[in-house]
């Protein structure tokens, strides 16, 4: 077994076909295949199952175990190579939902900025299944997001429940500690689905109403639509606050309220060796600023 074999294996995974792995590797794909075989053939057993098209490839039972080993091999190379040539470097890949990187990581990011010149961080915004999809590939190392999703080689694990809150464009924004969802004009509203516990008591008391005529899924959107006085929205406590502090919205909150809406950690059990110390900062971090 070597590292051409298995570069070709995670080139398949990453990419989903051989024609696009053999592109990013700029070999052909007879090349590629051959790789393959030689892979299966040394480690003993069927890693992908290969369907009557090229593009129809889906890993075996054993691909899928070989796929841990696979990645952490690759992170051992990769700290070979640093060693060989004598530098050391502590690299971070975050991927976060928008409305987490936008509203309760800012302040880890800063903190993570001034700690060390050594720590390269890379950070991407995606929905949470696509973090799931990201983390299992090997192109993130930690994810924040908004589903808990179990799979194998995964920590996962609660980060963050904040609630729900309204907030609302005013000429002269109002403190109300408390407000009832039916006072607010439904033609006003912009509406984003934080979470299914948020649709199924979202509809028990909206279901008197129409269904609101904007749904947005970004808060850059929610600032486009919001400059009107009147319009409003659910959103967690974290987004409300920074829209409060523009001195232009009032925030309100919600009598018989949704469900805390629920951030989680996700991980790999085995982490790439170069990400290692920088998880450990980053938790530091995190402990540090935002508890």
């Amino acid at each position: 077994m070597d590292s051409i074999g298995i570069e070709a294996f995670l080139a398949v995974i990453r990419h989903g076909s051989l024609t696009d792995a053999a592109n990013a590797l700029f070999i052909s794909q007879s090349t590629l295949s051959h790789r393959l075989a030689k892979l299966e053939s040394d480690v003993g057993v069927n890693l992908i199952e290969r369907g009557r098209g090229i593009r129809s490839l889906s890993l075996t039972a054993d691909g899928q175990e070989f796929l841990l080993l696979a990645k952490r091999w690759e992170g051992l190379l990769l700290e070979t190579t640093q060693i060989r040539s004598r530098k050391k470097s502590i690299s971070l890949s975050i991927g976060a939902v928008d409305s987490i990187n936008s509203y309760v990581l800012p302040p880890v990011y800063r903190a993570l900025s001034e700690l060390s010149r050594d720590l390269e961080i890379s950070i991407r915004t995606q929905q949470s299944t696509e973090l799931y999809l990201l983390l299992e590939r090997g192109e993130i190392d930690i994810a924040f997001g908004l589903i808990e999703q179990p799979m194998p080689g995964m920590i996962i694990d609660k980060f963050l429940a904040e609630p729900l809150v309204v907030i609302r464009r005013e000429e002269t924004p109002q403190t109300h500690e408390m407000i009832d969802i039916l006072e607010l004009d439904p033609d006003k509203e912009l509406y984003m689905n934080w979470h299914a516990s948020f649709h199924a008591w979202y509809n028990k008391y909206r279901s008197a109403t129409k269904y609101p005529p904007i749904r947005v899924d970004t808060s850059i959107l929610l600032h486009t639509f919001m400059e009107t006085p009147g319009y409003w929205a659910i959103v967690p406590l974290s987004m409300a606050e920074n829209f409060k502090a523009t001195g232009k919205y009032g925030l309100y909150r919600l009598k018989n309220p949704p469900p805390d809406r629920i951030c989680y950690q996700i991980q790999s059990i085995y982490p790439r060796p170069s990400a290692v110390e920088g998880l450990k900062i980053l938790d530091s971090v995190i402990k540090k600023v935002l508890y």
